[in-house]
């Protein structure tokens, strides 16, 4: 399969570059706060409906980012008949533009899950397959499309956003690059080198702004002295940080995860996808892990890319093709 699918990839890598704007866009998916929620949709010019479908959520620390443009490399999967979908959700650079809707945890995964759950609901109106959808992000977008694999079998982080409740928001696959994955050990879990750009025990770092604990005297590094103290907030900020860590939610049901990290990483430490990979395997998964030696935060070769289209596609389109490349 694997040799199948690179002769597809390069058969494919001379050819024109994709179109890059979307075949719908502005798409709502749901409404908070006197204000939408949306996505692109890029349908392909090849494939045959239903399509299978790859999500793709952006990075920016949780404070920034935009879902458009998508980035090349989630775009030439079109190339392979799959189609993509490139979503907006709340930032916590954006406090006080929801009405009184909360921009910290969980309101990010709340609203990836509504956009997998409404784009399940329409799946027809666009031509894609329900039952084949995969998730794809990096660096925030890489956390969220992590935490939406290993808890979607659990309705806790569900939410109530949208209008699509009784869809379901499980993924068939995910593929997560560098995304955090344990907050309170993003500290210790930095090596000399490469060192790290980030204090992510401070009070105004991406960690600690989206826990929602992020004033003076705050921040990541004061929950983690104060783990176990009974005494408020630290309780409720407890279980906010072990709810936002992917690792938390890993049991037997999960999709297929790959997990790829740059080994010179200097703003989310490679050691935190060290850690998803160990809590997927205890959890009896079969996990793939793509180091990419002396690769920073981003900014992979295409081969890396390759790799990752390769396993979405033997994932979302492989059972129905793979006759044809063994």
């Amino acid at each position: 399969m694997r040799i199948g699918w690179l002769w597809v990839l390069c058969l494919w890598a001379g050819g024109a570059q994709a179109q890059q704007l979307p075949t719908h866009a502005d798409l709502t998916y749901a409404q908070l706060g006197g204000r939408d929620l949306q996505l692109d949709l890029y349908l392909p010019d090849i494939g045959t409906e239903p399509l299978p479908l790859v999500i793709w959520v952006h990075g920016g620390g949780w404070s920034g980012g935009t879902r458009f443009p998508a980035p090349a490399h989630a775009l030439r999967l079109r190339r392979f008949g799959v189609a993509v979908a490139s979503i907006s959700y709340r930032l916590t650079g954006q406090g006080g533009q929801w009405g009184a809707e909360s921009v910290i945890f969980p309101a990010q995964i709340h609203d990836v899950r509504a956009a997998i759950r409404w784009l399940r609901a329409h799946a027809t109106d666009y031509g894609l397959d329900p039952d084949r959808i995969g998730v794809w992000g990096s660096s925030a977008g890489g956390h969220l499309v992590a935490l939406a694999g290993t808890s979607g079998n659990d309705p806790a982080l569900e939410g109530t956003v949208g209008n699509e409740l009784g869809t379901s928001s499980v993924v068939q696959v995910v593929v997560d690059y560098y995304g955090p994955t344990d907050l309170l050990q993003m500290t210790l879990d930095i090596t000399t080198p490469p060192g790290n750009i980030i204090d992510h025990d401070a009070p105004d770092s991406p960690e600690s702004r989206l826990i929602g604990f992020s004033g003076p005297g705050e921040g990541i590094g004061v929950l983690r002295d104060n783990i176990d103290n009974p005494n408020p907030p630290f309780p409720e900020l407890a279980q906010r940080v072990s709810d936002v860590n992917p690792i938390s939610w890993v049991d037997p049901l999960d999709p297929p995860f790959l997990i790829v990290h740059g080994t010179a990483d200097t703003s989310v430490p490679f050691g935190q996808s060290i850690r998803l990979l160990d809590a997927l395997l205890l959890a009896g998964h079969d996990p793939q892990m793509l180091p990419v030696p002396d690769a920073g935060h981003g900014g992979f070769p295409t081969w890396v890319h390759d790799e990752a289209h390769e396993f979405l596609l033997s994932h979302l389109v492989g059972p129905l093709l793979s006759a044809g490349f063994e």
